[in-house]
This record gives C-alpha cells, sequence and structure tokens, in this order.
C-alpha cells in the first residue's frame, strides 16, 4: 500500500526556463490522474489506510492504560542520558567556541602589533647624514664595507650603522673643534675689551692734549679744533631719505622707541656725486658755442657694453643709506636699508635680520628677511614699482627690477620718505609726517605677531593646556614643517583654495601630522601675512585603516565628514575679545585635535572607543557631528551646532 501510495503522489518538476503558475500545474496534473486510475483501486487504499490507522491508535491506547509500565522507565532513562550527552556536548561547543574567541582577538592584536612594527619609523631617519660617495672617500674603513655588502656579507642596515657610527665620531670631533673656537673667541673678546679699555683712557689725555694746544694755535692764527657735526652727512642726504631720517628720529624721542637710526655710506663720494649731477645739469641746461676740439682716438665701444652701462646707471643708488635697526626680544634684531634709486626716483627697502633660539624651518620661514615685510599694508607685496613712469623707463632699456639687488619698493616706503607720485619731483615733509608713527607700528607689530607665531608653533603642551579645561587629549603631534608652493598646489584637497584664490604664493604654508591610534591626520596650515587679522586656512586629509587591512585616504574632495571637520576649523571661530593673540593659534590646533578625535569618536569605529561626553553620534541627512563644546557642571559636553 505504501508502494502505491508513493506511486499515487504529484510530482511537479520546475523548470526554470518557463515561468508556470504552480496551482494551474497541479489542477491540470490531477485532471490527468482522475482520468487514468481506477476508482475501486483509490477506493481500497483509502480503506486500507484507515484500517490501518486505527489497528495504530488502539494498539497506543493499550499501552498507555496497561499497569505494568517497564517501556515508559526505559524511555526515561534513555531519554535522560540523551540530555546529560547533549548538555555535555553544548558545553564543549561553548569551550570550543570560547576558545575560538580567544584566537580570534589574539589574532587581531598580534595584526594590530605586527602594523605598527611595520609603520615604525625610527628617529636615524631624521639625521641628515654625508652622502654616501662622501663617506666612502674619508671613511678609513668604508672600502672594506662596500666590498662585503657586494659580496653580501653584510645589508644595507649594517651599512646604515656603519655610517651612523662614522657621523657620530665626526659630530663629536666638530664638538670639540667648535669648542676650540669657542674659547678663542672669548680670549679675542677679553683682548677687545682691554684694548678698548686702553683706548677710553686715552680720551681724557686726548681732551687735555687740545686744551693745551689752544694757546699755540692762537699765536699763530690757526682755528681751534672742532668736532665733527654729525648733521654735516645728514645735509648730504637726497631729500626723500633726509625727510626718513629726520621723522624716524624724532618720532624715536617722542616715543622712546627701542630702535635706532644711522646713515651708512661714504660722504665724502655722496658729495661728489651730488656735485657731478650738478655739473651734469648745468651743462645740459647751459648755451654753449660749437668750439672746434682736437682729435682723439678712442676705441669705440661695443653696443652691449653700453646698453649694460645705461641699464646699471639706471638702476644706479645714492651712496648715502638710512638704516632702522629694532631690537626684540630673544636677541632678535632686524635691520632695514632704506636706498634712493636717483634715476627712478625711487626708495627700496633691503632687509636683514639676526636672531638666537629659533633652529626650526619655520622659524626661518616666519623670519625670512626676503617676505617678512610683505603684505604690510594690503596689495603692498613690493614686486613692482608704484611708480607709472619707472614701468616705461624700465620697458625702454629692457631692464628688469631685481628685487634681490636693489631692494623692495613699497608703498609704504615712498610714503614715509615723503614720495607722492602725482607730483613725484618734490618731496613732501607733510607726507613723511602723517605716515611715519602708522608705518613704524605696523613693522613693529608685524615683527611681535612672527616672534609670537614661532612660540605658538613650538607649543608642545596641548595635552596639559585642555586637560586643565576638562578635555583629554590621546593625539601624537609630530612638529611643524614648512611648506613650498609647488608642493602645496600639487595636493588634489588644496586645489580648490588656489581655485578660489583664498590661497596665493605670497602666503606662509606649514604641514604637520597628527595621529591618533591607527588613524592618520595630515594637516596644511596657510598662514596670511597680516594674521592676525586674517585666520590661518587648514586644509585636511586623513588616512585610517579598513576591515580588509587597507587604507582609505579621505579628504574635503571625497569626505562630508573631512569636508565639516575643515568647515568647523575655518568658519566657526569665535575671537573673543579677550583672548590673548599669543595663545590664538595654539587654541585653534588644539581646537582642531579636539573635533579630530570626536569625529573619530563618533564614527563607531571598534579601534576608537568614547572618551568624551556626547549626547549624540550624528544628527541630520548630512549626519553632522557634536564639535560644538558646551561648558556644563559636569564637564564639557560635545553637541551639534
Amino acid at each position: 500500500m505504501s508502494e502505491k501510495t508513493s506511486q499515487s503522489k504529484p510530482t511537479i518538476i520546475r523548470n526554470k526556463e518557463s515561468e508556470v503558475d504552480i496551482y494551474t500545474a497541479v489542477a491540470k496534473f490531477e485532471e490527468i490522474q482522475t482520468s487514468h486510475r481506477d476508482e475501486n483501486n483509490d477506493s481500497t487504499i483509502y480503506f486500507n489506510t484507515l484500517h490501518k490507522w486505527q489497528d495504530i491508535m488502539k494498539w497506543n491506547y493499550e499501552l498507555k492504560n496497561k499497569d505494568d509500565t517497564p517501556l515508559n522507565r526505559l524511555d526515561k532513562i534513555r531519554s535522560k542520558q540523551k540530555k546529560d550527552l547533549l548538555n555535555k556536548k553544548k558545553q564543549e561547543i561553548d569551550s570550543k567556541h570560547l576558545q575560538q574567541e580567544n584566537l580570534l582577538n589574539e589574532l587581531f592584536y598580534l595584526k594590530k602589533e605586527i602594523s605598527k612594527c611595520l609603520q615604525y619609523k625610527s628617529s636615524d631617519s631624521d639625521i641628515d647624514l654625508v652622502p654616501l660617495d662622501t663617506f666612502c672617500l674619508e671613511s678609513p674603513d668604508s672600502s672594506d664595507f662596500i666590498d662585503k655588502l657586494k659580496s653580501g656579507l653584510i645589508n644595507e642596515h649594517d651599512l646604515h650603522i656603519r655610517r651612523l657610527q662614522w657621523e657620530f665620531e665626526q659630530r663629536q670631533t666638530q664638538q670639540k673643534q667648535c669648542d676650540e673656537v669657542e674659547k678663542n673667541k672669548e680670549t679675542i673678546l677679553s683682548e677687545i675689551q682691554e684694548e678698548s679699555r686702553i683706548l677710553q683712557s686715552i680720551l681724557p689725555m686726548l681732551k687735555d692734549i687740545r686744551t693745551a694746544a689752544q694757546p699755540l694755535q692762537q699765536s699763530f692764527g690757526l682755528a681751534p679744533c672742532q668736532a665733527r657735526s654729525y648733521a654735516d652727512i645728514v645735509n648730504v642726504l637726497p631729500k626723500p631719505l633726509y625727510y626718513l631720517y629726520i621723522q624716524t628720529d624724532a618720532y624715536r624721542v617722542a616715543c622712546k622707541s627701542k630702535f635706532t637710526v644711522s646713515i651708512n655710506g661714504d660722504e665724502e663720494e655722496a658729495r661728489r656725486f651730488d656735485s657731478n649731477k650738478n655739473n651734469v645739469v648745468d651743462t645740459n641746461s647751459d648755451e654753449e658755442v660749437d668750439v672746434p676740439k682736437p682729435k682723439k682716438r678712442h676705441h669705440k665701444k661695443s653696443r652691449t657694453d653700453t646698453k649694460s652701462v645705461q641699464q646699471k646707471s639706471l638702476l644706479s643708488k645714492h651712496p648715502l643709506s638710512v638704516k632702522l635697526t629694532l631690537s626684540l626680544k630673544n636677541n632678535t634684531q632686524f635691520v632695514m636699508e632704506f636706498f634712493y634709486l636717483v634715476n627712478l626716483n625711487l626708495i627700496t627697502v633691503t632687509v636683514s635680520s639676526s636672531w638666537s633660539g629659533f633652529s626650526s624651518s619655520y622659524s626661518r620661514e616666519l623670519l625670512s628677511p626676503s617676505s617678512i615685510l610683505d603684505a604690510l599694508f594690503p596689495g603692498d607685496n613690493g614686486k613692482e614699482s608704484p611708480h607709472i613712469v619707472n614701468f616705461h623707463q624700465l620697458e625702454e632699456e629692457k631692464t628688469e627690477f631685481n628685487t634681490m639687488e636693489v631692494g623692495k619698493p613699497y608703498i609704504w616706503a615712498q610714503s614715509i620718505c615723503g614720495l607722492d607720485f602725482l607730483n613725484p619731483n618734490t618731496p613732501d615733509f607733510l607726507i613723511s609726517r602723517n605716515n611715519i608713527a602708522q608705518v613704524l607700528k605696523a613693522i613693529n607689530n608685524r615683527l611681535k605677531t612672527r616672534l609670537s607665531l614661532i612660540t605658538q608653533l613650538d607649543c608642545g603642551d596641548l595635552e596639559r593646556r585642555f586637560s586643565i579645561n576638562g578635555v583629554n587629549l590621546t593625539s601624537v603631534l609630530s612638529p611643524w614643517n614648512t611648506m613650498t608652493w609647488e608642493n602645496f598646489i600639487k595636493l588634489e584637497y588644496c586645489k580648490p583654495h588656489v581655485e578660489f584664490g583664498t590661497v596665493t604664493e605670497n602666503d606662509l604654508l606649514f604641514k604637520r601630522v597628527v595621529n591618533y591610534k591607527t588613524a592618520t591626520l595630515t594637516v596644511v596650515m596657510v598662514i596670511k601675512c597680516d594674521y592676525p587679522k586674517s585666520n590661518p586656512i587648514f586644509t585636511l586629509q586623513l588616512n585610517m585603516p579598513t576591515i580588509n587591512e587597507g587604507m582609505s585616504v579621505l579628504n574635503s574632495t571625497n569626505n562630508n565628514s573631512v569636508r565639516e571637520l575643515e568647515r568647523e576649523i575655518n568658519v566657526f571661530h569665535e575671537q573673543t575679545e579677550d583672548e590673548d593673540i599669543n595663545e590664538m593659534l595654539i587654541n585653534i590646533i588644539g581646537r582642531l585635535v579636539v573635533c579630530f578625535e570626536v569625529m573619530m569618536e563618533t564614527w563607531g569605529h571598534s579601534d576608537f572607543p568614547k572618551t568624551k561626553t556626547i549626547l549624540y553620534n550624528i544628527r541630520g541627512r548630512a549626519r553632522n557631528h557634536p564639535f560644538k563644546a558646551v561648558q556644563h557642571h559636569s564637564g564639557i559636553i560635545f553637541e551639534h551646532r
């Protein structure tokens, strides 16, 4: 009967190529079975099945009603044994699962430690070693190392260690030489002081001799000796430099400013220069009669020589110049020298500086004499002459205005020297007087601001500063490094600033790396020349590991979170009235690090557990982060704007 029942069951074959309704297929199959099967056989199968079910139910009923149930107890014993076995297997499975979890955690930890080892960067890579060629020439046993390296007895690491040892020995030798030079310097300074003391003791003797010689000079009818007046050389100055000198000196005396003004150059040469100029003017103005002159043979100069002489004459300076020296803290001195280009009727400025205590690359960039006075006033970079006539003069002679040789013609330099190009031939004393105080204050503020910037960039205690305010920072910050304009415009996430003109080649560019656990944030900072009037601009790029042990590179061009972080730092800087300018950049950088850690902690990544009080991780369609810090009685709370 079971065979017949199995044969009578409908079998439906599903064809993937033709989609057929299952109900239609079953109905069609039933119609076919109705027409082909025998009714009597189906009835027999049905009744046999019923009788069999009745026998089974009767047998089951008899088993339940029996008084003697040994079979039921055996079933219970078997059931208990099965349950015990099941519990044992479950415990074994749980133990295996726990071992698997422990092994997976240990595997993840080992991978993490391996990645740290692979990313480890030794500090010896920052040491500037001498080139390998120099090492081979100067090191006594370098040839043996090179031969062993070529033969495979040693590797590159052993050679690098030997180069480091040799570098250390050389630096020790140089340090000893430097100490000897310092001792010689101290000896020479002591000798100079002794000579100065002797000279100072001679001065009273000379005064006594001068007093004793006066009766003899009177008896011979000779004029008494007079001290050379410093005003004599002042009178030889051209008018623009003369106005500059007297106005600067008057401002120094009136305001008790810590700067000195002096005149540099040869007085006799200046007098000859002025007399020759006057002779040329007189010769050109007088009408002379043509008188035959004896012919003289001379060598004809070439056109190139004549042209070079004319070009050099066009950019010729007056022999005298005015020096303005400003002394600041840390033994820092800035010397500005003002020159007068006679044929162009133009004032140019050259800057030289000296300092001690600053050795970083960004300190040299911030105190660079070639750019420290650029954009002292808006649009005044000193690259071109503000006098329109000079453009045509230089174009006529096909000469370029080289600021490295003659200095930079800043507009403010013309104003403090009294030059007004609407009336360029007569320098105005009032123009110099009205602008001297504003310009000198601006220069002093610029120098103090640059020194403050160096101090803030050198700051290395951000963690302590922000931990006092209730925010714990665990990021590791690398030192700042300068960045060239060519490297800046090559970065994809920096190009939008170049295209929109928010960053120009006159700005100061710096770069640093912020490491927060497994994430690395590259920070490019742009400081305008007129800082702190203009806030710094930050561009960011984030490198963080992915799930498949890769590395994702995120910036403002491909990630909204990095774009939001840039907007938070560049746009939402709320400067208070009592904020110290000397702490402004430190606060901005610290706030950038805080927001970076908040962003990483709100992403839900397992590598960045929460260490700060955050109400909501993300909010809104743009999935904004809680970058706004709010003071609460329990501490700092971060919320959305």
